[in-house]
């Protein structure tokens, strides 16, 4: 294997057997090393590659002129997502790497971040959560340093964009709060407390997450359901209620019209917590 560039003392660039380029990363991999050398692969450690080329230049930018420090750590968060069943994108790997190395300057500075959300992060996205309290531990083996439960959830906020169109933490508060309205509302509405283990309450959750992410980006779905629609409707007057005061609350507040598709979904996702709650 040739090298294509060096990014640093420790990473490198060259090319997998269908031209495609792969970061390579090792203690003194790069070292007084030169494009078109052969690389010692007795020091190669780790390779990355990223399905997208704009993801992978981002990458290797990201680890030039920061490090491949934390690019091991990204990459366990990003395998640990998958393997939950997470469909997190490669650019986790870019803004994660990016994020940490930031969260342990900001802590040897003796700057410590508030995460405003962390409790509906926990309470909302807990897989998220749970791998971003893994990351928390990898980096305190590595570097000594326990940045805590508000970062646990800022990197939870970061696999959450990689699940969505979004690169944007921000985006993923909007979202979360959004979901918690919603939540408020079936409560209220229907005077009554979920059972958040439950699977109804998780699935809910579930929807919640993308449904609220199409009401930010304005995409409404579509799938031609009109007649099992109308028929759900007049079965279950009682959830469609529930319904009709999420619709009335989301064209109020974000200008977005539920199709009937997507009032659909909520009817029967309402409907199993309701009747969960009779049994």
């Amino acid at each position: 294997m040739k090298i294509v560039r060096v990014l640093n003392t420790n990473a490198v660039v060259s090319t997998d057997r269908q031209g495609k380029e792969i970061i390579i990363t090792g203690a003194g991999i790069g070292f007084k090393k030169k494009k078109g050398e052969e690389l010692d692969k007795s020091l190669v450690e780790k390779i990355y590659c990223l399905q997208s080329e704009e993801d992978n230049h981002r990458l290797q930018q990201v680890v030039r002129e920061i490090s491949e420090k934390y690019l091991e750590t990204a990459g366990k968060v990003v395998v640990s997502a998958r393997n939950a069943g997470l469909k997190v994108r490669d650019t986790l790997y870019v803004t994660l790497t990016d994020h940490i190395n930031s969260a342990v300057e900001r802590y040897q500075n003796g700057i410590s971040l508030k995460n405003m959300m962390r409790h509906e992060i926990r309470k909302f996205y807990p897989q998220e959560y749970r791998i971003g309290c893994q990351a928390i531990e990898w980096i305190e083996k590595k570097t000594g340093i326990d940045l805590g439960e508000d970062e646990a959830a800022f990197i939870a906020m970061h696999i959450v964009s990689s699940e969505f169109e979004t690169s944007e933490v921000s985006d993923v508060q909007k979202i979360t709060e959004l979901i918690n309205a919603i939540i408020k509302i079936v409560k209220m509405h229907f005077k009554i407390d979920f059972d958040e283990d439950s699977v109804s309450y998780q699935r809910f959750l579930t929807h919640l997450k993308f449904f609220s992410a199409r009401v930010m980006d304005g995409e409404v779905y579509q799938d031609s359901m009109e007649e099992i629609y109308r028929a759900m409707v007049v079965q279950n007057s009682r959830a469609y209620t529930g319904v009709e005061k999420v619709a009335q609350f989301i064209e109020k507040q974000y200008g977005y019209r539920l199709s009937i598709d997507e009032e659909l979904y909520l009817l029967i996702h309402i409907k199993r917590i309701l009747d969960e709650q009779q049994e």
